[in-house]
């Protein structure tokens, strides 16, 4: 009954909000909900080269998006849904923008295109487009927008892990319920959860593991005002003197030169040996051949990642054979997405995003400040 206590708050909070606001279909709720602020500088001061747009790209999830799209454009100004990013490509040749899609070497074939959105939360794949990496192209990204996902996927993974969920799961394949696991169960009550990276989806999950009685602790480069759940947020240079603390090491840091293969053998030493590491953020982040060791050789206890990152994962690398692992797909879809029936408030948060995006537009059209703006200095 103590774990309902600590529950309650992440069990009727989302209830309360979507009976609250259910009908609040507007921009002001959309960019509180998802966290978001304007970039500092205009479209025209970001973009030298910046003219009058006269044809945005979109890839629509229903026809009649576009419409609806439309009427928000100044005079002079194009919508043109497609249904696939590979319907946009006759029609590079005269894009100014291309919106919700992922970022594509074909880009390099639109002569006059000036903005990209990109649907993922990351962008760092869009900066192998020399375009985007030389700033010459604009790039704003879905990122805050998945944070509700995103913190999900990580705590089921931190629940899965402290009660050998992924032993059962195997057990069941075996047909055998009496098999039991190699490792201790992890009571969350008391634990201590380190973040790496407190943006939206970070400061999610800080707020669902303090609920539940953790306590959490952080790092990250820019958030030096975390909110009363978090104790102590450090900088990145930090995580080698803190990461020593944490019996959860929740990965939700976008993927930089300066993060890329951060978790490596040596990390790896400095963790509990009980500790897991739970990465739903890019692969990369993580040497997948150090992890394997340190599973194999019990210098961590436990990890789930989702193998983020577009290079497929060989049949014979050593993560398939690691133990106390939930190997996953990228992930990160809306609740929701793929199914027949979506639910409501995944209808809602769909609608949400839309209106963001549609702002977002005639804001580009116009030459003004923008939403998520990645920052090619920061690398998101």
């Amino acid at each position: 009954m103590r774990i309902i206590k600590y529950l309650w708050p992440i069990l009727l909070a989302p209830a309360i909000t979507i009976a609250a606001e259910s009908e609040r279909l507007d921009l002001p709720t959309a960019l509180e909900e998802f966290q978001l602020i304007e970039s500092p500088r205009t479209v025209q001061q970001i973009l030298p080269n910046w003219v009058k747009p006269s044809r945005l790209v979109v890839k629509v999830d229903k026809p009649e998006r576009v419409a609806w799209l439309q009427e928000a454009m100044p005079s002079g100004v194009t919508v043109v849904g497609v249904s696939t990013a590979e319907e946009a490509t006759p029609l590079l040749t005269e894009a100014d923008a291309l919106v919700e899609m992922g970022c594509s070497a074909t880009m390099s074939n639109a002569p006059k295109l000036r903005w990209v959105h990109a649907d993922s939360g990351g962008g760092d794949t869009c900066l192998t487009i020399p375009s985007i990496a030389g700033g010459e192209v604009l790039l704003t990204t879905s990122q805050k927008v998945k944070n509700s996902v995103l913190a999900e996927i990580g705590m089921g993974y931190v629940f899965a892990l402290a009660r050998d969920i992924d032993v059962l799961l195997a057990n069941q394949q075996q047909r055998d319920l009496n098999r039991r696991g190699g490792r201790p169960a992890l009571r969350l009550e008391g634990a201590t959860m380190l973040i790496i990276g407190l943006g939206g989806a970070g400061t999610e999950i800080a707020r669902m593991a303090h609920a539940v009685g953790m306590k959490v602790i952080a790092t990250d480069p820019v958030n030096r005002n975390p909110p009363d759940f978090v104790t102590h947020v450090g900088l990145p240079d930090e995580l080698p003197s803190l990461i020593g603390q944490a019996d959860v090491v929740m990965v939700a840091a976008p993927l930089t030169p300066q993060t890329r293969g951060l978790f490596d053998a040596q990390m790896f030493s400095r963790m509990k040996r009980s500790a897991m590491l739970i990465n739903w953020a890019r692969a990369d982040i993580v040497v997948a051949e150090d992890l394997a060791a340190a599973l194999k050789s019990g210098v961590i206890g436990s990890a789930a990642m989702n193998w983020a990152t577009y290079a497929p994962l060989p049949k014979d690398h050593p993560l398939w054979d690691a133990p106390n692992l939930i190997l996953a797909p990228w992930g990160g879809s809306p609740a929701g997405a793929g199914t027949r029936e979506v639910t409501p408030e995944a209808s809602r948060v769909n609608e949400l995003r839309w209106i963001v995006v549609r702002d977002n537009m005639r804001r580009f059209a116009n030459g003004e400040k923008m939403y998520s703006v990645f920052d090619l200095a920061r690398g998101y």
